[in-house]
């Protein structure tokens, strides 16, 4: 694990204080993380030509199919 140092204005520390401004340091450097994982994962599922609109519709068109065969053939 690294340091980083950094000036932060009095102001901030005495109005926020010092353990706000950790928390929300250590909040966006795990939003950094999983965005730069996201990113690894969108690339995957491009690279492996997994479309997920069409599995999304073929899903979608299923479900739809089931749904009238259950429960909309006594109309």
């Amino acid at each position: 694990m690294s340091v980083i140092e950094f000036n932060i204005d009095d102001g901030y520390i005495q109005n926020i204080g010092i353990q706000a401004i950790q928390e929300f340091m250590e909040r966006q450097l795990s939003l950094l993380n999983t965005q730069k994982i996201s990113g690894k994962i969108i690339h995957a599922i491009q690279e492996s030509g997994f479309d997920h609109r069409k599995e999304l519709e073929e899903s979608r068109s299923e479900a739809w199919s089931e749904y009238k065969s259950k429960y909309l053939t006594a109309c």
